[in-house]
């Protein structure tokens, strides 16, 4: 059963002003708008935008035109309005030229004893005033000033444009229409627009919470609003189509029942993992009410899904226009909402869409959300649709429509084809990823970011102290790079403090170490950089022996990475080969043939695909 605070949730225009409906129930006389608040801002467009939007709204049983929330605090015989200001001074002025002054006289109120004093005065002395003449006799602001001229003020200015504005938007609506016009529109306003009204308790401080509604920290935000809305219509309607149930029992119960499934909706988008795998499939943004947004994906996570179907709605901002605009059929668009969210609850735990997607959104902006789902409706099944997404991974990794050249060792993939290379490296951990009994991977894998370039095999340390030279030139003599060795190498230290030794020494290395092809791809991982600086140009086994235990520490090792460095790669290709400490040109060229071969056969389907049409 609805409590009753949920029951009134909405009030009718009507309700909000008129003495004998909501300011009864609750004991009040007036709205009050304290001191802190700030000043009346609308505008000619923003009033002619709400007029325009309840004339094109359709009323029906059960529907209603929302102009969001107001959220006030009880005192002695009035209100206090925290939030929401703007939109009943609107309203005021709104019923004031549409013959409703006894409603709205007196009942929005501003400090006498503030600078508010004169917007009190033209607000209940002047325009809602049953005995002023205000819309006949003024036209513009100029004359409005030779009669009031201690009324030039900000406030005053808004408040007489918007006013006047509404004067002259009835007259061109009335010229060109029924005659009948104002009184339908009227009938619309009053009972067909709602407000969600937000009451706080009393015991909290009035000026914390409206820093609150105007900081980062919202307390209604806007999928409380779509939720009120949903839950209202929908249950509603539904309550029409079955003719049969008593409708109130019914209503109740089935918004008992919505209110769990949007919570639990909600509760699926609160898992971190959740939120920061579909963060970047958001391309769009929420409208602003003021400096904050008015749906706040952060404190509210069941916005991202509203924000994505926003997108499949082709729209820019997220707003509550797409909301009100299905009037017509609310339970369609809840049922929207819901398959939208049972689509994605599935792609996230389909291990090879949820991969194939991550990398997607994470390193190709020609794609938009938009475009995924379309091509997940257009797909037969989920097959076609994996390999639908294949052929958008492939256009990273062709060159003249070919595949790139994994094999030639004489690319310089780390200088001359970075990206290329970025997004080969993450494209092996997918690939490894989706295979039986792989732990998918967090997120934040599917993006290089605080990950080094790795060189397996060091580069020649030029710019590092003489300690790490002569560790390089150990090396080199280890791994057969340098057979014949001219040097004392427990003198070496000491002759390389000689600069011209030093360069000269160093062009040897280099041409020692040439043989090794350091830049090519079979050379390169991605490496945690606290992981990869803490282990420098330190041989392959010392480096392998670190990324085990930090692996088996718990902490993230890519994948891919992980398997470069047990040399998993190998197989069972070469049943003579021996685990050295140490990586060679060999290792080098047998896995740059391992990467094109986990490439070509990633594609593979897509091409039989192709052959088949």
């Amino acid at each position: 059963m609805t409590t009753k605070k949920e029951q009134k949730l909405l009030y009718s225009v009507k309700e909000i002003f008129d003495e004998k409906d909501f300011l009864k129930e609750k004991n009040v006389e007036f709205y009050n708008i304290p001191h802190y608040q700030r000043g009346y801002k609308w505008e000619s467009k923003n009033v002619e935008k709400l007029l325009d939007d309840i004339k094109l709204f359709k009323e029906s049983e059960g529907k209603f035109y929302c102009v969001q929330n107001i959220t006030v605090i009880k005192k002695e015989n009035y209100y206090n309005v925290i939030d929401g200001q703007q939109r009943l001074t609107t309203l005021t002025i709104l019923l004031s030229y549409l013959d409703h002054k006894s409603m709205v006289h007196n009942k929005v109120r501003f400090p006498e004893n503030s600078i508010r004093k004169f917007t009190n005065k033209i607000l209940n002395e002047i325009i809602t005033n049953e005995t002023s003449n205000f819309y006949d006799q003024f036209d513009n602001w100029q004359s409005f000033l030779e009669y009031y001229p201690e009324y030039d003020l900000q406030d005053i200015y808004h408040i007489f444009e918007v006013a006047v504005s509404v004067k002259k938007w009835f007259e061109r609506e009335i010229s060109n229409r029924e005659s009948n016009f104002k009184v339908l529109f009227i009938d619309k306003l009053l009972n067909n627009v709602k407000i969600i009204l937000n009451e706080v308790e009393g015991s909290q401080s009035e000026e914390k919470i409206f820093g609150n509604l105007n900081s980062k920290r919202i307390p209604l935000d806007g999928s409380d609003l779509v939720r009120a809305i949903l839950i209202t219509r929908v249950a509603r309607e539904e309550a029409k189509e079955e003719a049969d149930l008593k409708n109130i029992i019914f209503v109740n119960e089935r918004r008992i029942k919505l209110g769990w499934e949007l919570d639990q909706i909600n509760a699926w988008w609160s898992k971190k993992d959740v939120k920061n795998y579909f963060k970047r499939f958001i391309k769009i943004k929420s409208e602003m009410i003021g400096d904050n947004n008015l749906f706040n994906e952060i404190l509210y996570p069941i916005n991202n899904l509203y924000l994505l179907y926003a997108e499949i709605q082709n729209k820019s901002i997220l707003d509550l226009d797409l909301i009100e605009s299905q009037n017509s059929n609310t339970i369609s668009l809840y049922k929207d909402i819901i398959h939208l969210n049972n689509v994605l609850q599935d792609w996230f735990d389909d291990k090879e869409i949820y991969h194939y997607l991550g990398y997607i959104f994470a390193n190709q902006n020609k794609n938009s959300f938009n475009d995924i789902w379309k091509l997940w409706a257009s797909s037969l099944n989920r097959s076609r649709f994996i390999e639908e997404l294949k052929k958008i991974i492939k256009t990273d990794f062709l060159e003249n429509d070919d595949l790139l050249d994994y094999i030639d060792l004489n690319i310089n993939w780390y200088d001359n084809r970075k990206d290329e290379l970025i997004h080969t490296l993450l494209l092996l951990d997918v690939i490894e990823s989706v295979k039986k009994n792989r732990v998918k991977l967090p997120a934040s894998a599917f993006k290089k970011s605080l990950e080094d370039i790795e060189h397996i095999f060091p580069k020649v340390p030029k710019d590092k102290n003489n300690k790490e030279i002569v560790k390089f030139t150990m090396l080199l003599l280890k791994t057969g790079n340098i057979t014949e060795f001219e040097y004392d190498v427990k003198k070496l230290e000491k002759q390389l403090e000689n600069d011209d030794f030093k360069n000269e020494f160093l062009k040897f290395l280099e041409e020692k170490a040439s043989e090794i092809k350091i830049n090519s791809i079979g050379n390169l991982v991605l490496l945690h950089r606290s992981l990869n600086r803490s282990i420098g140009n330190k041989s392959y086994g010392i480096k392998r022996s670190r990324i085990i235990s930090y692996h088996n520490e718990g902490k993230y090792i890519q994948p891919h990475t992980f398997k470069v460095f047990v040399r998993d790669f190998i197989g069972n290709k070469d049943e003579d080969y021996i685990d050295s400490e140490f990586w060679i040109q060999k290792d080098i060229k047998d896995n740059s043939e391992y990467i094109k071969q986990q490439i070509n056969n990633f594609f593979k389907i897509e091409l039989l695909c192709q052959e088949k049409d």
